[in-house]
């Protein structure tokens, strides 16, 4: 069974140069119509993500793919619209990582721990891109305080590569057959498109030259879609999965520097619970195919936190 890299300081810099004095604005929250904030960061992430396959109700096998320590690239704003409305709109992509990933199957009845196991230390973050679009209108706004809800939606891909390892298969006896997968040779790849959608509650407190603000979300994942590719048996698995309930929270503090420029730290939170769906099996070559209703499941979290600078026009 089975780095795009970009420097992380031209983000910073360019961001920094941006983020001079302008028109006389605030940094931290503009409180007219048409004002403009914007902020680039780099971060660190712990990612993972669960691929199960079910046969009715009994799990059958899964795969627990996990990166931590994924630096992170963050590019996000905000535009007041009046009428106590804002836009908001945040960009995190991963700028390279590693990862780790265990397969377990349980293909016995009779025997209820995993029959075959494999490890793959050699696991490469591919890809991780996650976008969120929120409309918020406020319901006080004092100046110092702003307390607001609001909606939006979102999309996370994520995806990875495993590659060698280990395995302890079941044959005839149980845990009978042991050895390695040859370094460097490719076994799965996964992958996770998440859109969803969310009602949040926005809250922001500003202390002098301190803002505090946090976002709490709340809603689903829609047209939630998994993707497995086991390139030493030349199958591609679809999973086609129920829509799964979704939270999320953003915390920031933000420390103004200049008249139009601030610098900032923040965390962000999501957790996608495990859903159910049916799975779709193709084999690449051959093209033989069949499907297999709430025979797949998944689940998604991720934790990031960041720091960078902040301007706004």
């Amino acid at each position: 069974m089975f780095k795009s890299q970009i420097n992380p300081a031209f983000l910073l810099g360019g961001a920094l140069l941006l983020a001079t004095p302008a028109f006389g604005q605030d940094a931290h929250r503009g409180t007219t119509a048409g004002s403009v904030l914007y902020y680039a960061g780099v971060g660190m992430a712990n990612i993972k993500a669960g691929e199960y396959v079910y046969s009715g109700d009994r799990k059958i096998s899964q795969l627990d793919w996990e990166s931590k320590g994924v630096v992170t690239g963050t590019l996000g704003g905000e535009v007041d619209i009046g009428y106590a409305w804002k836009l908001k709109g945040r960009l995190d992509v991963g700028l390279g990582g590693n990862g780790y990933m265990e397969d377990r199957d349980w293909l016995s009845t009779s025997y209820s721990g995993w029959t075959h196991q494999s490890l793959h230390p050699d696991t490469e973050l591919d890809r991780y891109i996650n976008v969120l679009l929120e409309a918020e209108k406020a319901l006080v706004d004092t100046g110092a305080t702003r307390l607001g809800l609001g909606g939006g939606i979102g999309y996370t891909n994520v995806k990875w590569t495993a590659r060698g390892g280990s395995y302890i298969y079941t044959n005839t006896t149980l845990h009978d057959t042991v050895g390695n997968f040859a370094d460097g040779l490719k076994g799965i790849t996964y992958e996770q498109r998440i859109p969803t959608v969310f009602l949040s509650a926005d809250a922001e407190q500003r202390i002098g030259a301190l803002t505090l603000s946090g976002v709490l979300r709340g809603g689903a994942a829609i047209s939630y879609k998994g993707v497995d590719d086991h390139w030493l048996r030349n199958l591609r698995f679809t999973d086609t999965l129920d829509p799964a309930p979704m939270v999320g929270a953003t915390v920031t503090a933000d420390y103004q520097i200049l008249q139009s420029a601030s610098i900032y730290v923040g965390g962000d939170f999501q957790k996608i619970f495990k859903t159910r769906g049916d799975a779709h099996v193709r084999h690449t070559v051959t093209g033989a195919s069949g499907s297999f209703e709430d025979g797949a499941a998944a689940d998604f979290q991720s934790i990031t936190l960041s720091a960078g600078v902040k301007g706004s026009f």
